[in-house]
């Protein structure tokens, strides 16, 4: 490894640590979905949900989730300045807290997921989904609260560098996703509208309120 990349990701060493947050949360995930899995479930569908569509072809925009979080943390992660990205860590972050702690505290599920599935390759990949993920603990949905948090980071950055095309191609996609959890029945209603809720808390504190503390400060 060069020098330059040497001093690049040393001066960024702090940035690279707090990544280690997704795999505590992947192991409170692991837990809460296959171990503590003895518990009173709460359900959390409602007539209106049932009433929802399921569409297989969304199925693409929940998987694009996963870069979401990429495009959102990878700019301000090569960027000298890192408010940006600890903004969007720390915002990121907090609401995966909130849903496990409210998963354990309050065990929730729905009962959407069609019985049977077709055999083209979008509904394969729902029954993938399916698979690794089960119906619980589902409220906020994380998967419409990152996908927001994502978007402001990537529209108030691509704003403040004239890049108003990748806003409106970010807003379109978080809008998909969101779009994706209900369509794929993997949330209901009330888990975007959780979802929505504390996206709200957390934008006030994390992009309006958020000053930079001096221990992450890079030299």
């Amino acid at each position: 490894m060069g020098k330059i990349a040497k001093n690049f990701l040393y001066k960024r060493k702090k940035r690279i640590l707090i990544l280690l947050y997704f795999a505590i949360y992947l192991i409170f995930f692991y837990l809460i979905e296959h171990v503590w899995t003895n518990r009173h479930y709460h359900v959390l569908d409602l007539p209106f949900d049932h009433m929802i569509p399921f569409i297989p072809v969304f199925v693409l925009p929940y998987y694009l989730w996963f870069v979401y979080h990429v495009w959102a943390l990878l700019p301000p992660f090569i960027d000298d300045e890192p408010d940006d990205y600890y903004r969007t860590a720390f915002a990121l972050f907090s609401g995966m807290t909130v849903f496990i702690v409210v998963s354990i505290i309050f065990p929730n599920e729905q009962a959407l997921r069609p019985t049977s599935l077709g055999t083209d390759i979008f509904s394969k990949m729902v029954g993938a989904i399916y698979a690794a993920d089960t119906p619980t603990n589902i409220m906020p949905s994380i998967h419409v609260y990152n996908a927001l948090i994502a978007n402001t980071a990537i529209c108030r950055r691509s704003e403040r560098m004239g890049r108003t095309w990748e806003s409106a191609l970010s807003s379109i996609l978080c809008t998909l996703i969101i779009l994706a959890t209900v369509f794929i029945k993997q949330h209901t209603i009330v888990d975007l509208i959780g979802a929505a809720v504390m996206y709200g808390v957390f934008y006030v504190v994390f992009f309006k309120k958020f000053r930079l503390p001096a221990w992450l400060k890079e030299k």
